[in-house]
């Protein structure tokens, strides 16, 4: 049975204490039996599982539907690697307890506006790219703009669990990007400051306070 998105959706859920949003790719280690049984409903029927923030405070309303990309591994005794991607948003409705494992009815959530202003999209991906600009390796390369632009620039940066749920939970496309392009912003502007301090320190020895040097580099918040 392929899975359609619609209203009322029965779905398998997974309570975790981390946050997975639209466009995110996952990898997991499935190992409970109970979420080995989960896994294979996934598979047989090709049903997403809900991925619900859960934590001392319990499971949260709003989560992501993950589909299972790829099974990397499988172990005789039923263990499996696998990698999933965050789908879209959903409010669990109403939980079941008649598997092994949790099943609730769920509701997709639709985002107004879908799509943030084009100079916010522009400013949000050149604050990706700064940022990328700093990290060591190679980082992701930018999204395209359009909607979901702020999942998809969330997805490709390490933000808290609280941050990525307060996302994961505001309908609001343009307040999104406006709020991870000012986190891209303020991580760019952390690393640039330990970097310079650290180069400097190398050089001559002394340090400048944070706040001075942002001034000199035009860093100010």
């Amino acid at each position: 049975m392929a899975y359609a998105s619609g209203v009322g959706m029965d779905i398998p859920i997974f309570p975790l204490e981390l946050v997975l949003v639209p466009g995110e790719p996952l990898p997991l280690h499935i190992f409970e039996p109970r979420y080995q049984d989960m896994l294979e409903r996934c598979l047989e029927e090709e049903v997403p599982f809900g991925l619900i923030y859960s934590d001392e405070e319990g499971m949260r309303d709003i989560g992501c539907t993950a589909r299972v990309d790829e099974v990397l591994e499988r172990f005789p005794d039923g263990r499996s690697n696998i990698v999933v991607m965050g789908v879209e948003a959903i409010r669990v409705d109403e939980v079941h307890d008649e598997h092994s494992y949790r099943s609730a009815i769920v509701t997709p959530l639709v985002d107004e506006p879908a799509e943030a202003p084009a100079d916010a999209q522009e400013a949000a991906i050149a604050a990706y790219l700064a940022l990328a600009g700093e990290l060591p390796g190679s980082a992701p390369e930018a999204p395209d703009a359009g909607p979901g632009l702020a999942y998809a620039l969330a997805a490709r940066v390490d933000l808290s669990h609280d941050v990525k749920q307060s996302l994961l939970e505001d309908r609001d496309e343009t307040r999104r990007v406006q709020v991870v392009t000012e986190l891209l912003s303020e991580i760019h502007r952390g690393l640039v400051l330990t970097r310079e301090t650290q180069e400097r320190a190398r050089r001559n020895g002394r340090v400048r306070t944070p706040e001075e040097l942002a001034a000199e580099l035009g860093l100010e918040e």
